[in-house]
Formats: C-alpha cells, structure tokens, sequence
C-alpha cells in the first residue's frame, strides 16, 4: 500500500492555552492508483490530515507510512518523501513565485539536480499533461495568466516531479466554471494513467465524478468511508454533518421517499440511464 496512517492525532501549539487537536486517532489506508476523496465539514481536518501525507505537519502521536517506512523516520528523507508524494495547496497561484512559466514549473526539477535537458523535458511535459501549450506559455509570466491558467502552472510545477501520489486540497476553489472542467478533466486524466490521487473538496459533484472510494471526517475524526455510491446515499446522516451530497444523490434519496424503487446512485448521466430505463419498464418499478 502507497500510504498508510496509523493513528494519527495532531495538537496545534500542544500545552500551551491556545493548543488545539485537528485531528483523533485517524486510521487510513491509501491504496495504489485510486481516488480518496477527503470530505467533511470546515475545519473537520482535511488539510491538516492531508499536510501529513508528506511530512509537511508531525503527528502529535501515531505514524504515517509510505511503502512501509515511517516518513517521520529520521533515516527517512523528508524532501524524497516530497518528491513521490507531490502536494497541491489551495490556492496554488500564490506559491508562483519566477520571472517565467517554464522556470517555475522547473525550479522543483531543478532542486531534484536533474540536468537542464532533463528539466527542460519535465517541463514540456508536466505542460502537456494540463493542457498548456509550452511554445506559446513557456516564457510568459505567470502572474499575467488567468486565474485558470495559473492553477494548471503550478500543478504542472508539482507533476514536473513526477510523483506517484497527488494530494490535492480544494483544487477547484475560486475557478470560473469553464476552468473548473479543465482542472477536473487533467486530474482525470493524470488518474486514469496511473497517478495515485487524493483529492479534499466541498463540491461533492466533483467527488462523485472522479472519486473511487470516499473518506468523511468530522471534529477530526474519520467517521465514514467507502464508494461514492455507499457514503453519498447516506443523505441524512451527512446532512447531519452539514454536508451536501450529489444531486442525483439527492434526487434518488426523494424519489424513494415517494415510492420509487432506485439503486444508489451519485452520477446524473447514470441516473438519467436509470429513469430512461424505469420508464421504458426495463428496470425498476414504482411501489
């Protein structure tokens, strides 16, 4: 298994008046090429959950294992654990910092020591991975870039060092629609070839749409996981929590209200599937 926590607890400013524990006695296990999603409520602890997935934040007590090593180890290299395991903050555009697109893309590459061809061949294809055009971007300055655009270059600054594991923390946050469905689609893409996602977000559409397995926390505290389907038809339980959920999850929630026998379902192009096929009595059946 890529990642491993075991019991992890993390007190901010621990003994002191003002200490405050994020997260309880979490257990998770992240599996090899899925999609975990992170939801849960503001200040549940998913960002504090997802800054000890590569050692940015020490557990207060507990571990966190990559391949069975503790990253927390000293014999283990923090700054290697950082290079398999890429974190993507929210707001990313704010971590943009050089004169040109290619050389904050490649200022990661080049902290690894990779030579300037083998930098300069991370960066064309960290572009081409987010749809960014190298000839066209490569020496435009990234704080001219639209909101969008900005957010592909520094995911494209994290992928350039190619990890094995993206952890990704509200990466949709504060993007236009039509980037939002660019950003989506790349994380799709970069998924379905491999890549290792977990993803933190308050659109629970998004989740439903590229998720494989759902983790909720609450007062930090893991309280529910499993598939998309399972964890979103729990529509009251995560209203409860302040939660959201889909809305084909919530439109198959009211129709078996009203009598209407549905499978569980997250995807509104599935459940239009599903309603085609309960009109034309091929499945389903109202009671």
């Amino acid at each position: 298994m890529p990642i491993t926590v075991e019991n992890l607890t993390h007190t901010y400013q621990q003994g002191s008046p003002f200490q405050a524990t994020a997260i309880r006695d979490i257990s998770l296990t992240i599996r090899d090429g899925e999609a975990l999603a992170l939801i849960g409520h503001t200040g549940s602890g998913k960002s504090t959950l997802a800054q000890h997935l590569n050692a940015l934040l020490t557990p207060t007590s507990g571990r966190v294992l990559l391949d069975g090593r503790d990253i927390n180890n000293r014999e283990v290299s923090k700054r290697a654990v950082r290079f398999e395991v890429g974190l993507v903050f929210q707001y990313p555009e704010h971590q943009l910092f050089e004169e040109t697109v290619a050389r904050d893309i490649g200022f990661g590459p080049r902290n690894m020591g990779l030579s300037e061809a083998e930098v300069d061949a991370r960066v064309r294809a960290a572009m081409d991975m987010v749809g960014l055009s190298y000839e066209t971007m490569k020496d435009k300055s990234p704080f001219e870039l639209s909101g969008g655009q900005m957010r592909r270059v520094a995911l494209a600054g994290v992928l350039a060092m190619r990890p094995r594991i993206l952890v990704l923390d509200e990466p949709t946050a504060g993007l236009d629609p039509r980037a939002r469905d660019y950003l989506l689609g790349d994380i799709a893409r970069l998924h379905s070839d491999g890549t290792t996602v977990v993803m933190i977000s308050h659109s629970m559409d998004d989740v439903a749409r590229l998720a494989t397995r759902v983790a909720v926390l609450e007062q930090g505290r893991l309280v529910m996981e499993g598939a998309p389907n399972d964890v979103f038809m729990q529509v009251d339980r995560l209203g409860a929590m302040g939660l959201d959920v889909p809305a084909a999850s919530r439109l198959v929630h009211g129709l078996r209200a009203r009598g209407i026998d549905l499978p569980d379902c997250c995807l509104l192009d599935e459940l239009a599937d599903l309603l085609e096929k309960l009109l034309k009595g091929g499945t389903g059946h109202a009671s």
